[in-house]
């Protein structure tokens, strides 16, 4: 089994060096990401716009 020494870090181009900023929310640098949502604008709602009706009878 090939099993790799380290994890790559998933904001920079290196090794994970453990600073847990990649948990941290991006709106409020204080506080931890709870996955809300909010920094990449996700609604709670979905929206669909009907441009047309086609009634085949």
């Amino acid at each position: 089994m090939n099993i790799p020494k380290y994890e790559q870090c998933v904001l920079y181009d290196r090794e994970c060096i453990g600073c847990l900023e990649c948990e941290m929310c991006d709106l409020n640098p204080e506080k931890i990401c709870d996955n809300c949502g909010k920094c990449i604008e996700i609604k709670d709602d979905a929206v669909i716009k009907i441009d047309k009706i086609i009634n085949e009878v």
